[in-house]
């Protein structure tokens, strides 16, 4: 599995600049309860093969991704816990009974999980968890020995993946292919590189110690703390082909800002207030 992330990394870096911040936590043994914030479709592909490079991280994943023949069979491999894809409206009343029983066969087993604390993309240029109780319930129910790493990922809003564009998810299986044939277009090497940044944060201590103390709300705030730190980060457009002019990119009416195709830094903006 390891030679097989590390394939699958290299492939990614045609498309994507990937900086990387406190991978050391990736290192040794132990098990982990990964939490990462969640802008597109392409940042689990992205974080699971760098978490491959040193251990397999089984991945709650919606049972509508699970079940796509493309990635079924890989899936299965590493152990994937398919739960009910609740964003597309399934009400499946014993999702969380399906979270904790496949994160404790896991972690009996030695393996790590990786589960998305909003349980969906992003709406917007920032984390917003809201009453979820996924993570809330899994670090409570964490014994002594699971390490609790956040995973702060930034760069990916406003990829064909993220919902920055259309609004709702990204067709998978189009977005594969379109990303496919842009590869081939570009000569695999020449393609215009999206900057991606991801930090590995150790946050075990505290995360248990509020997951104790405070209510759900309050403790996904206090992840949403820790993914938005920066800011609300500003929807980027990169270019689809090396030969392609740079040009802004016209916004939805609900989006207010943009980085054109020639920034390679991510910028912030302070969060709204609701």
């Amino acid at each position: 599995m390891k030679n097989a992330a590390f394939l699958l990394n290299w492939i990614l870096s045609r498309r994507y600049n990937i900086h990387l911040k406190g991978q050391e936590l990736l290192k040794g043994d132990g098990i982990r309860l990964y939490l990462p914030n969640h802008q597109s479709e392409m940042d689990p592909v992205i974080i699971m093969t760098e978490i491959g490079k040193y251990h397999i991280a089984s991945p709650m994943i919606s049972s509508q991704y699970y079940n796509l023949p493309l990635i079924n069979a890989l899936m299965k491999k590493i152990r994937a816990v398919p739960v009910s894809d609740l964003d597309q409206g399934v009400r499946d009343v014993s999702v969380m009974d399906t979270i904790r029983e496949g994160a404790i066969n896991a972690f009996a087993e030695g393996k790590s999980i990786l589960l998305y604390p909003s349980g969906q993309l992003t709406n917007q240029g920032y984390e917003k968890i809201s009453n979820k109780q996924s993570a809330y319930s899994l670090v409570q129910d964490s014994t002594d020995e699971i390490q609790i790493i956040a995973i702060r990922i930034n760069g990916l809003w406003g990829s064909m993946w993220s919902r920055a564009w259309i609004g709702v998810s990204p067709a998978v299986i189009g977005t594969f292919i379109k990303s496919v044939f842009l590869l081939i277009a570009n000569l695999i090497f020449l393609m215009p590189k999206r900057r991606v940044e991801i930090e590995f944060v150790d946050i075990t201590e505290e995360a248990k110690e509020n997951a104790n103390k405070l209510s759900r709300r309050e403790f996904n705030e206090f992840l949403e703390k820790i993914y938005n730190v920066k800011g609300e980060e500003n929807a980027r457009f990169i270019k689809y082909h090396f030969l392609m002019p740079r040009l802004k990119r016209k916004l939805p009416e609900r989006l207010n800002s943009i980085i054109s195709d020639d920034v390679s830094s991510i910028v912030y903006t302070e969060i709204p207030k609701e």
